[in-house]
């Protein structure tokens, strides 16, 4: 018979465990990747069962998603689409953009994780970076669209300025991940300033295409 307390004990332990899990599949799938790492050996590292597992989650795929979640990018990208174009365009680029630098860079393992194995051919990794460029970008579209509906942006250059704008913000990441440009900076904010300062004239460029 399972009793108030028994429930009770379970609810507080719900949580923990899912980020018990969470945290081990996220080192595993770092250090060995994505398809290199079981259930088992996730289960292992989070010091339970498989079966604690697939009560959290029903496959490797899934506990993928929920990293994905976890980390806040979902939010950050739902938050972004629901932006009005009360502030200039130029200033809104610079919200938006120190918003990615500062997520990306406090997601850096799993970020590498994810790109590195996708160009490994891991459809599980890469159908999730499709997906959050997919979200990225057709947030910044639904943006830029008020914009243009505002006449403060050139009509129909939505979507290759948002295009142009995530590539410009992806290089720069994937060069910090390699230390290039004095990216590789002692401390989290500093190397973070460093990306936001390198990415300013290239933003403001190609906003001056497009701005009217």
């Amino acid at each position: 018979m399972v009793t108030k307390q028994d429930t009770a004990k379970r609810t507080r332990r719900g949580p923990l465990t899912r980020k018990q899990i969470l945290d081990a599949a996220l080192r595993l799938f770092s250090e060995r990747g994505f398809s290199r790492t079981t259930v088992r050996d996730i289960a292992r590292a989070a010091g339970i069962t498989d079966a604690a597992i697939y009560y959290h989650f029903e496959s490797k795929q899934e506990l993928l998603q929920a990293l994905v979640e976890e980390r806040g990018f979902l939010t950050s990208l739902q938050n972004l689409e629901r932006v009005e174009a009360a502030m200039p365009l130029d200033e809104m680029v610079v919200w938006m953009t120190a918003g990615a630098v500062n997520l990306m860079d406090e997601n850096r393992d799993f970020l590498r994780l994810i790109t590195m194995e996708g160009l490994g051919g891991d459809e599980a990794a890469l159908a999730q970076y499709s997906q959050l460029l997919d979200m990225w970008e057709n947030a910044l579209i639904t943006v830029l669209r008020r914009y243009e509906d505002k006449g403060t942006l050139k009509k129909h250059s939505s979507e290759d300025l948002a295009r142009h704008i995530i590539y410009t913000i992806l290089m720069a990441f994937q060069d910090s991940l390699l230390g290039r440009h004095g990216f590789s900076r002692p401390t989290a904010a500093q190397r973070q300033d460093a990306l936001r300062e390198f990415l300013a004239p290239s933003l403001t460029r190609l906003l001056a295409q497009d701005s009217i």
